[in-house]
């Protein structure tokens, strides 16, 4: 038995000496992916933790200190401005998040699946139009939803006011109002990319299953239901994960509508458009004392949800 234990691992250790021998130049291909991968992103997120636990400040001059757990509890005591505003910025988020999740999937999957029964012609025409938001700076399509909200002469302003939503709000000014602004331009941002990724799921389906279920006299409702849903199951996954992922961290455009001149006005009315990742940026500038090493801690806070919520959606895929 011992024998046979040591011709193993001389078999094992024959082979990968073979492998690595045939394989180096690919090896030494892979070295600049890991060495920038080290540098900008293992690096960071280590030195982010790390300072997350002391009194880094931008303005401070002075030797950095160790406070341990200090900044995590300030974040979470809800006593200081910095506090509310971060706990807000949760609260926001939560709100935000599942809301712009199920619209961003859900109107892309709709979409895919009309698109699909189109001729060739129509599935290349909508293919590019429904892209083209995705592809547009941010900036830009905050501005242009700016101008469609625009009270009284805006079209979708226009448009919601005779159906009684926001007459004569001024939109991203309105507490009750501006979430639901971020929403709808978020969306409209991201359906594109999700679009064309199921869009590109549903084509490689095998068209044999839908004759197979034709055959056998299955609806399109039937179809749909029952081979291209589940069919997309890996597609959707990857989907919905990269859009909770996103959506957890948006900045851009609650910065842009809620006035990104003034640090301290980000979030806009009752800071109702505030969430972390602007919050750590205010922190950043604006933060005072300990303002780095809290707006580490945050970042660690909001790196903790991702992980969480993704291996939640990874171990409740695994189960099903």
């Amino acid at each position: 038995m011992h024998d046979t234990e040591i011709l193993g691992k001389r078999t094992v250790g024959y082979r990968l000496k073979t492998a690595t021998k045939r394989h180096w130049a690919s090896y030494i291909g892979l070295l600049p992916f890991f060495a920038l991968l080290i540098v900008f992103v293992v690096v960071p997120i280590i030195t982010g933790i790390y300072r997350s636990f002391t009194d880094w400040a931008m303005s401070s001059r002075d030797e950095i200190n160790f406070v341990a757990l200090e900044n995590y509890e300030y974040l979470l005591a809800g006593e200081g401005t910095t506090s509310k505003r971060f706990l807000k910025s949760l609260v926001n988020m939560a709100i935000y998040v599942p809301i712009t999740v199920v619209l961003g999937v859900g109107i892309s999957l709709i979409l895919a699946l009309i698109v699909t029964q189109v001729s060739d012609r129509l599935y290349r025409f909508y293919r590019s139009v429904y892209y083209i938001p995705t592809v547009i700076p941010v900036f830009l399509c905050v501005a242009i939803w700016q101008w469609f909200m625009t009270t009284d002469t805006g079209v979708v302003a226009s448009l919601l006011a005779k159906l009684g939503i926001g007459s004569g709000v001024t939109w991203a000014e309105t507490s009750g109002y501006a979430l639901a602004e971020v929403i709808i331009i978020d969306v409209w941002n991201m359906t594109g990319f999700n679009f064309l990724i199921i869009l590109a799921g549903i084509k490689d389906i095998s068209p044999e299953l839908y004759e197979a279920a034709d055959i056998d006299g299955a609806t399109t409702f039937q179809k749909m239901k029952n081979i291209t849903i589940p069919m997309l199951e890996p597609v959707l996954f990857f989907v919905i994960t990269y859009a909770f992922i996103s959506a957890i961290q948006v900045y851009d455009i609650p910065w842009i509508l809620s006035g990104y001149d003034d640090m301290n006005a980000v979030g806009g009315p009752d800071q109702v458009m505030l969430f972390p990742v602007m919050e750590m940026v205010r922190n950043v500038y604006n933060g005072g004392a300990s303002g780095l090493g809290r707006a580490c801690a945050m970042g660690v806070m909001l790196m903790a949800i991702i992980m969480v919520i993704t291996a939640i959606q990874f171990k409740g895929r695994k189960k099903n």
